[in-house]
């Protein structure tokens, strides 16, 4: 679901500690905080829970950086009425269109 925003903002995280703008914590403290995102991602039974805990991730991580910000929630819900769009129709998914989060541009049907 998720991709480049997610990685970017890991990059962006990355940038920061790298840079000295962001102090990482204590291994224990950051192990503790990585074992309940892993508990969190095993209790995940469908799609949409997939897609909230990415957007969750994405979150964290914007919230941590000077990452530009976007509507998280806002991309949760496209996300998922293209996945809704998917289980419908596998061939015909891609043949829906959805407005930009960003620029409020509707993208033409193919």
């Amino acid at each position: 679901f998720y991709t480049f925003n997610m990685f970017d903002a890991q990059a962006w995280y990355a940038r920061d500690v790298i840079m000295g703008r962001i102090k990482l914590p204590s291994a224990e403290a950051m192990a503790e905080h990585g074992a309940k995102w892993r508990a969190r991602e095993e209790t995940l039974e469908d799609a949409e829970q997939m897609i909230w805990f990415q957007g969750d991730y994405t979150k964290e991580l914007m919230d941590q950086t000077d990452y530009p910000g976007f509507d998280v929630e806002a991309v949760n819900h496209t996300f998922m009425e293209w996945e809704h769009h998917k289980v419908e129709d596998i061939m015909g998914f891609r043949d829906h269109a959805y407005r930009s989060l960003m620029t409020g541009t509707m993208a033409p049907l193919h």
